[in-house]
């Protein structure tokens, strides 16, 4: 019968006591006591299973590196796309208001040349500082802007062909009673009573201009005089 360089516990247990004194228990059995047995050169093995550990604990250490580095790209590139979305918010809104006071610049720009332009003709048209207002009103509410050159409305506000001169002699025609030279203009007004006297209007400045243009138009027409 042979015997085995080693045993498990339970075939050690199998064997007469003369056998189980031949053998040592050790962490996985039992080994035979036999002097001059050759002992297997592990160092090898070790270094490489070393070795392969190694590797795998720096490949470890290269893709958690690799992992924290992708994060931390991906983190600077939201925070550089934030910055830059907050950059082209404020310059936008910098931009609208910008372009929106260039806008309020040129109607107010506009808005004057229309003012002189009407208050010139409106001058020209009476010497009266009262009825010079009332005409600049009617003359600059027919008048726009169109490619910087001064363009005539008609009374619906749409373009048309006219001159401001055409303008200014259709409004003659329409308001002869603010006009100086005009049949029509200042004086006072016939009265319908029986005895055929004259009956005059007459307003302070300050009341005249409180009332709204209508108002105006109407005292004006109906022969009013402003004190």
């Amino acid at each position: 019968m042979s015997i085995k360089y080693s045993v498990s516990e339970e075939e050690f247990s199998t064997l007469d006591e003369s056998q189980q004194g031949l053998y040592s228990q050790g962490e996985s059995g039992y080994t035979l006591n036999v002097e001059g047995v050759p002992q297997e050169d592990v160092s090898g093995l070790k270094q490489k299973i070393d070795k392969l550990l190694g590797e795998k604990k720096s490949a470890q250490q290269k893709a958690t590196e690799a992992e924290e580095k992708a994060k931390a790209e991906a983190a600077e590139k939201l925070r550089k796309a934030n910055d830059f979305e907050q950059l082209y918010n404020s310059s936008e809104s910098e931009r609208q208001k910008a372009a929106e006071e260039l806008n309020n610049l040129k109607t107010t720009i506009q808005r004057q040349k229309l003012t002189t332009e009407a208050s010139s003709l409106a001058g020209q048209m009476t010497k009266d500082t009262a009825r010079a207002k009332l005409l600049t009103e009617q003359l600059q509410s027919r008048l726009t802007i169109v490619d910087g050159e001064t363009r005539v409305l008609d009374v619906n506000g749409n373009l048309t062909v006219s001159t401001v001169k055409e303008l200014a002699t259709s409004i003659k025609d329409e308001y002869p009673f603010l006009v100086d030279g005009s049949k029509a203009a200042g004086g006072g007004a016939i009265g319908g009573n029986n005895s055929g006297a004259e009956v005059s209007k007459t307003k302070s400045r300050a009341d005249f201009e409180q009332m709204n243009p209508h108002k105006k138009m109407e005292f004006m027409k109906s022969g009013g005089i402003i004190e």
